[in-house]
């Protein structure tokens, strides 16, 4: 078996008496981990730090899970399955600005001393549907995992889980459904204004912050990836108001950081909006940093929706 700090290793997390089982003394362990080549991620589990350095924040997440249940093995524990933000980080959603703690449900309350103080847990009986396996571990399903965030979570957290679950096939009547067997349980409100408002055409985290604020601002709701045809072909907006010529657009960083070279990229968009433009359309282009200029990004929108609709008022109809 490789040793926990070789380099070609795959395996990742190790139980402490896996380590001394490796050779590893009681001092090493303790000196590796004062060095910072061995991290402590939890009581009685432990991953190597290159390799956690190496990981995304969601990556880290379902590592948190992982080790919270490898951790277990062998002990008794009371049933539990990984639940709320941890299950939307194991079924591979993104989230946005997620929490550390590790969320499992159980069939009885328990108190978190009994997992961890990194660990939240619910209460819930779940059926035999409503819990899959991913990575080895027992997790909430699609369908209850949208649903318990919809009733945890803020608003706009849960309006990105909710459209990924709908993106990915979770049912919006289905998960209707599955709220009203909860009857009057709390959150359940909340997230039937959730799932109202969630919409699988959404493509990332930051169009659905887009749609929230346009909700927020009680502006004409736009239609989603709208395809519009230019002289340079079909080009999809992000979002539109087709009757006012008007398009939005999302601009998060990772749009201009994938294969194809950033100049090409952003030459090319340069040329499809000049084709819209060219065709009478107003293309508004958003960043994460307008999001969270509330003000500013209403008035900027609303004047253009304005001056859009004035001009269509002039433009004689054909």
């Amino acid at each position: 078996m490789p040793s926990p700090l070789d380099a070609t290793a795959t395996r990742t997390l190790w139980r402490y008496r896996e380590l001394l089982d490796e050779g590893l003394s009681r001092q090493r362990i303790q000196r590796l981990v004062a060095h910072g080549d061995l991290r402590r991620l939890r009581k009685n589990c432990y991953v190597p730090e290159p390799h956690w350095t190496g990981l995304t924040t969601m990556q880290r997440l379902a590592l948190q899970a992982e080790a919270h249940h490898h951790s277990l093995v062998g002990l008794p524990t009371a049933q539990h399955v990984y639940s709320h933000e941890t299950a939307a980080v194991l079924h591979g959603l993104s989230l946005w600005r997620p929490g550390t703690a590790v969320h499992v449900t159980q069939p009885t309350r328990t108190s978190n001393a009994s997992h961890g103080a990194d660990v939240l847990n619910h209460s819930a009986r779940l059926a035999a549907d409503d819990v899959v396996l991913l990575r080895g571990l027992p997790v909430t399903s699609l369908l209850q995992t949208t649903t318990d965030c919809a009733r945890t979570l803020p608003f706009d957290k849960a309006l990105i889980i909710a459209d990924q679950g709908l993106a990915r096939g979770v049912s919006r009547a289905a998960a209707i459904a599955h709220l009203e067997l909860l009857g009057p349980a709390k959150g359940v409100g909340r997230a039937r204004a959730v799932l109202a408002a969630s919409d699988p055409l959404s493509e990332s985290p930051g169009e659905t912050l887009t749609r929230s604020r346009l909700l927020r601002f009680r502006l004409p709701p736009p239609q989603s990836q709208v395809d519009v045809l230019t002289r340079l072909g079909r080009y999809r907006l992000d979002f539109a108001w087709p009757d006012l010529l008007v398009g939005l657009e999302f601009d998060g960083k990772v749009k201009y950081f994938g294969a194809t070279p950033t100049s090409e990229v952003l030459y090319q968009e340069r040329r499809r909006e000049k084709a819209l433009t060219e065709d009478g359309w107003t293309v508004l282009r958003l960043e994460w940093a307008d999001l969270f200029r509330e003000a500013e990004l209403e008035a900027r929108l609303r004047s253009a929706l304005y001056c859009a609709a004035t001009r269509a008022a002039r433009t004689p109809r054909s």
